[in-house]
């Protein structure tokens, strides 16, 4: 099946997914001078892939991805997904991201019906938060926009931010996952390897990400600004942890995202 890939300049583009059997999606991403592609774009490309195969009305509740090895930015993705498991409550897939060196990322996704019952939130945002708004962008590449609030090292590595897609996503809930995916891998693994004796000097250490997980607890807009409140927890075995609660605008907790990344001094001849 001949395929022919499209250009990407925004999150609607990279998520444009094509299938190139039933099982199977190519993606692509933005051509951004770094080499590696931004673990967020896999991350989230690897949901969509997995969304299209789950009926109707059932909405991603959490996914856990592992980072393989880096991707390259200049080849397409292939997304090979086996479906696990269909319920009536539940759905399970999970999806292994390829390059022509092999797999670069493996993620399991969980799909729920939406259920009636309480509704119980027990924290919030952090106090005195400025609005987006009152502060300035943060320079990137990647397709959102960023605003930092605060960041702090150790021993209370913290960084608390505004981010937003800047394009009108529509309303289909699975496309606001995947953009909350996508955004969710910006700050993590500075944060969890802050409390590394080298944390912040990246020219004097090997830093990788490892593993991604997100639950999303309710529904959310990821084109409007989204709060990301994270805090490191140390460095152990050459790994350091990150956890984030995720609020919207209003102060509502729409989800909850943890990363651990790698941290080693980098070996000089």
């Amino acid at each position: 099946m001949a395929v022919s890939l499209h250009p990407v300049t925004d999150l609607a583009s990279l998520l444009d997914l094509d299938q190139v059997k039933p099982a199977a999606f190519l993606g692509t991403g933005p051509r951004l001078g770094w080499q590696r592609i931004y673990g967020g774009q896999v991350v989230a490309q690897a949901l969509r892939a997995a969304g299209e195969t789950v009926a109707s009305g059932l909405r991603p509740h959490s996914l856990h991805a592992y980072f393989v090895r880096a991707g390259d930015e200049d080849l397409p993705v292939l997304y090979e997904l086996e479906r696990v498991r269909d319920g009536r409550s539940f759905t399970t897939r999970q999806v292994v991201a390829y390059q022509a060196g092999g797999a670069i990322l493996n993620l399991i996704a969980s799909f729920q019906a939406d259920e009636e019952g309480p509704d119980v939130q027990d924290v919030a945002p952090p106090p005195g938060i400025p609005s987006p708004d009152a502060l300035p962008p943060e320079p990137t590449d990647l397709l959102f926009d960023h605003r930092l609030v605060r960041r702090t090292g150790h021993p209370e590595p913290a960084a608390v931010s505004w981010i937003r897609i800047p394009d009108a996503l529509g309303d289909d809930p699975l496309v606001h996952a995947c953009a909350l995916a996508y955004a969710s891998d910006e700050d993590p693994l500075g944060v969890a390897l802050q409390p590394h004796p080298l944390g912040g000097q990246w020219d004097r250490l090997m830093a990788a990400s490892l593993d991604h997980a997100v639950w999303f607890h309710r529904p959310v807009r990821a084109d409007g600004w989204l709060l990301f409140d994270l805090r490191g927890h140390g460095v152990a075995n050459g790994r350091g942890l990150a956890v984030a609660r995720v609020f919207d605008a209003g102060g509502v907790h729409v989800a909850s995202v943890a990363q651990e990344g790698l941290g080693r001094a980098l070996r000089r001849p």
